[in-house]
């Protein structure tokens, strides 16, 4: 019979995140078959009746939301510097919903929210080769020859190198070049890593779409909710 972890099954219901499932289990909050259990590794069956404070575990509704991030806040629900997170600005909605991978401190725009964990893992998986466009805003000119380096692949350090990247030289503004870029891969802080290789600060990152899903007119700091 295939059985899995607790901790996975709260996860999947949308009441929480798989970290904070844990401690929910270890707070004695959990029932299986009427039993309190407090170990997040406890492995159970389909067939297995389990209770969240006395509550069976509800059927989860999909949602879906698109969330203008700010500059300046997080992505985490909660940061041990004390800093902003986007969680304030969602005291709207009422689910358990997870950011569809990140965008770093000083990164803004573009940021989906669910509780479909199924559909995050697509869109962040590498191999389904989902767009994400960029704009970007880099300190000083860029040649000619450096678009062409990044179109082909550039190696950004620790051994990664990029895939071939979609770069459109857009303007030449007061403080920089501002370029249009769309990635598929979402390597860790990699446009950043790209200018950063050529010896360049990147001034303003501002996510414009991902996947399907455009930024549309919303305003720094709201969301709407959109269908899947």
């Amino acid at each position: 019979m295939n059985t899995q972890n607790i901790m996975r099954i709260l996860s999947k219901s949308g009441v929480c995140s798989r970290k904070q499932a844990a401690d929910v289990v270890k707070q004695g909050r959990v029932k299986v078959n009427g039993k309190i259990i407090s170990d997040p590794g406890f492995k159970i069956s389909i067939r297995d009746k389990v209770l969240l404070d006395g509550r069976p575990l509800q059927k989860k509704i999909k949602k879906y939301y698109i969330f203008n991030k700010p500059a300046g806040c997080v992505t985490t629900r909660d940061d041990e510097l004390g800093r902003e997170t986007v969680y304030k600005y969602l005291e709207g909605v009422s689910e358990w919903v997870f950011p569809v991978g990140r965008l770093d401190k000083d990164s803004e725009g573009l940021l989906l929210f669910t509780n479909d964990t199924a559909f995050g893992d697509f869109l962040t998986d590498p191999k389904n080769l989902v767009e994400r466009t960029y704009e970007v805003l880099v300190g000083g000119e860029v040649s000619g020859e450096e678009l062409e380096k990044i179109r082909a692949g550039i190696d950004i350090g620790r051994g990664e190198k990029t895939q071939p990247v979609y770069v459109k030289y857009l303007s030449k503004q007061e403080n920089g070049a501002l370029l249009r870029m769309t990635l598929t891969e979402g390597k860790n802080r990699e446009i950043r890593r790209i200018f950063e290789s050529l010896g360049k600060e990147v001034v303003r990152l501002k996510r414009l779409q991902f996947g399907k899903y455009r930024l549309g007119e919303l305003k720094p700091g709201e969301w709407r909710e959109v269908q899947k």
